[in-house]
């Protein structure tokens, strides 16, 4: 049995059936039903999505020239923009693969975080709004949007390698110890250090003797010796070792910590690793233990580091701390806080702290260098090049693997999480190394603006993704300053606010066609707190130039978000989240769609989200499960973690759909019935998880009841 609003569509699609001719040009729908309410290609987009998510910065590369937390796929929203837009005898995929034009739209992101509503909205031709709380979201969106001439990026490039460059490479000089001649420290391999509480003999925090694993090589690795400590490669990790140099046998996965433990090598005493921290006020000690280097005549290698190595590294942190008083790096404290207690726990208090004297030296030189180049909109595709530079530069860096980009990035999960095995990359890169300036200029920067001008889609085509050029689509455009430039102004199609969509007064009432956009989901994410990591580096160089980062913090008291260390619990995050979507109300066109994706494990989230649309006035028509992004984050649900998101469509409310369900039982047989085709219409692609389908079936909940078809919330549900 459909539901009456299911049997609604349905008539309504059959009486507004229009031929659609082969090759016309996308009709735009702004009244009337849409393409989205009537039906979304779930299988075509969660195939697109699923292979996105694993490259996503090869397929969309314009949005990743800097780090963000949980953007969704750029396919996904390019879908849900067209279904959004054209008419309900149309399907999204009739034009995705097409140049389009939505002059005539205008398109609003009030949480528009990373920016793919405000790029693939551009793309598509329309007007847009990208709205967000946090200053970091809105430069990197302003510099993805804002244009750049190549010759000048590539001008003020070569300018900085022959200058700060230079200067960079030279802290990472070392002595290639095949031919003695000169040769560049690619990689350096530390490790943690805590004194032993019985005997005080400093602990090597290693997990074992292997420093990285070989990725696609089983049983081979980069091992030291626990005697000499020579490294080298060994590709029989499953078997017993035995020193090349000093013939000395070990087992390779033996080490000296174990998750939250260490044992001391010199007088066998096992311990809690936080029970030492408590009892000193610095962060962890890091010894240098191998390091991978490049000699132009040798090639690549590995090396323990020798005398020569420990007294260059001294006389870096000499010179340090003569500079340091004049020296461009971060001196703000770190704020307690949900992820900044993972590092308070560890005695990092200031940012700084994260790195070490080289990393500082040399992230000093280059931001100097950064700031002295004079046109304002290349320094600032520098500046945040530089900002990205910082994930892969810092002591919360490890070894990712061999075989593959060797720097595990800070943010490699949406957390802060101290390194025992620390990898300390050459911050300007040698030979395209992983994590260098050199090497993130050209495989961010320069692709991401190429990217930006001359975007392209992926086709599957027995079962590869095949490049598909869009001709005539740009996600570049010049900022308007005000809605009225925004309206009036034909080559400003983009107006960026830096601040709470709780409110909006810069944006008429009724001015708005359609809101596109991905809302927090409750405290999956602490994107204050993560991006303040980026934050007090960007304020260096932009207090004086924009106000929004005048303040030490990029965190703020209105930010929708459950934070408990801060005092937000889940009815502050349900009283922010229903401010802003009663902004969106206002705003919003009555005949406009408000269509946005979210997930949960937890009912919580969808009572407070179901609660927020109706006090906002906003129901839920349509729920169409997509496949979410590669999930990098702590899963919510011990080991089982959400995989799908639901694209929720929403309209303004009118009247009650149908009847009232009023006791649990008649609410779960009412979500069961409703849930069942969603799944059946994913699982054509994928088994779902009891977590996924969960999390479907909360939605459907959520939908009854901004419906009004119930007054339960989803937690009511049996098992929630």
């Amino acid at each position: 049995m459909r539901s009456m609003f299911t049997k609604n569509l349905a008539a309504e699609r059959e009486a507004t059936q229009l031929a659609l001719p082969l090759g016309c040009e996308a009709p735009l729908a702004l009244t009337g039903i849409r393409s989205i309410e009537v039906d979304f290609p779930v299988i075509e987009i969660s195939h697109l999505a699923k292979i996105e998510s694993y490259r996503k910065n090869i397929y969309r590369p314009a949005y990743y020239i800097h780090k963000w937390w949980a953007r969704r796929t750029g396919a996904t929203f390019r879908a849900i923009l067209l279904g959004t837009l054209l008419p309900g005898n149309c399907s999204p995929m009739d034009f995705f693969y097409r140049a389009n034009s939505f002059e005539d739209a205008i398109i609003l992101d009030p949480f528009m975080g990373g920016g793919t509503t405000i790029g693939e909205a551009l793309r598509l031709g329309t007007k847009v709004i990208g709205v967000d709380i946090n200053p970091v979201s809105w430069f990197l969106v302003k510099k993805i949007v804002e244009p750049v001439s190549s010759d000048a990026l590539e001008a003020a490039f070569r300018h900085l390698e022959t200058t700060a460059g230079q200067d960079i490479l030279r802290l990472y000089e070392t002595t290639c110890p095949e031919c003695g001649g000169p040769a560049q420290a690619v990689y350096t391999y530390w490790v943690s250090l805590v004194p032993c509480r019985a005997c005080g003999e400093m602990v090597p925090l290693r997990k074992s003797m292997i420093l990285a694993r070989h990725m696609s090589k089983p049983h081979t690795g980069l091992v030291t010796c626990p005697e000499c400590g020579y490294p080298y490669v060994s590709s029989t990790l499953n078997q017993s070792q035995r020193c090349p140099v000093c013939d000395a046998t070990f087992d390779a996965h033996k080490g000296f910590s174990k998750r939250a433990t260490y044992v001391c090598p010199a007088c066998g005493a096992r311990d809690q690793i936080t029970r030492v921290l408590r009892d000193q006020s610095a962060p962890p000690l890091h010894a240098m233990v191998a390091i991978h280097f490049h000699c132009a005549r040798c090639g690549k290698g590995y090396k323990k580091p020798d005398a020569q190595d420990l007294q260059t590294y001294k006389h870096i942190e000499e010179q340090f701390e003569e500079q340091q008083g004049y020296l461009l790096y971060p001196r703000a404290s770190i704020p307690p806080g949900y992820n900044t207690n993972q590092m308070l726990n560890y005695n990092y208090r200031f940012w700084f702290q994260m790195f070490n004297k080289r990393q500082l030296l040399g992230l000093s030189m280059l931001l100097e260098a950064i700031l002295s180049i004079e046109d304002p909109n290349v320094m600032e595709f520098m500046l945040l090049l530089f900002s990205g530079l910082l994930e892969f530069n810092n002591m919360f860096c490890s070894p990712k693997g061999l075989g593959t980009g060797a720097v595990r990035p800070t943010f490699a999960h949406h957390a802060f999480i101290p390194a025992k095995e620390c990898l300390e990359a050459n911050l300007w890169g040698v030979n395209r190394s992983s994590g260098g300036f050199s090497t993130l200029y050209r495989e961010r920067l320069r692709r991401g603006k190429a990217y930006a001008r001359e975007p392209v889609e992926r086709r599957l085509v027995g079962g590869r993704a095949v490049k598909v050029p869009i001709v005539g689509e740009c996600i570049e455009s010049a900022l308007a300053s005000s809605f009225e430039d925004l309206v009036s102004l034909p080559d400003k199609r983009v107006l960026l606010l830096n601040r709470s969509s709780a409110d909006l007064a810069e944006i008429p009432s009724q001015s708005v066609d359609a809101i596109i956009t991905d809302p927090p989901y409750l405290g999956n994410v602490m994107y204050a707190e993560l991006s303040d990591f980026f934050y007090v580096w960007l304020r260096l160089a932009l207090r004086e130039r924009y106000p929004q980062f005048s303040r030490p913090s990029a965190g703020r008291a209105d930010e929708a978000i459950r934070n408990i260390e801060q005092g937000k619990d889940t009815e502050f995050y349900r009283a922010t989240l229903m401010a802003v979507f009663r902004e969106c109300h206002r705003v919003l066109k009555d005949e406009g769609l408000l269509v946005f994706t979210f997930h949960h494990g937890t009912a919580e989230a969808w009572d407070a989200l179901a609660q927020a649309l109706d006090e906002a006035g906003f129901s839920i028509r349509r729920i169409w499960p997509v496949h979410a992004e590669m999930d990098v984050g702590v899963p919510i649900l011990g080991k089982q973690s959400v995989t799908l998101d639901a694209i929720l469509v929403c309209r303004k409310q009118e009247k009650a759909m149908v009847g009232l369900i009023e006791d649990a039982v008649t609410l779960a047989e009412q979500v069961e019935q409703e849930t069942q085709p969603l799944i059946e219409m994913i699982e054509k692609m994928t088994v779902l998880s009891k977590a996924d389908r969960r999390s479907l079936s909360q939605a459907v909940a959520a939908m009854l009841y901004t419906q009004k078809r119930t007054r339960l919330l989803p937690s009511c549900l049996a098992g929630s």
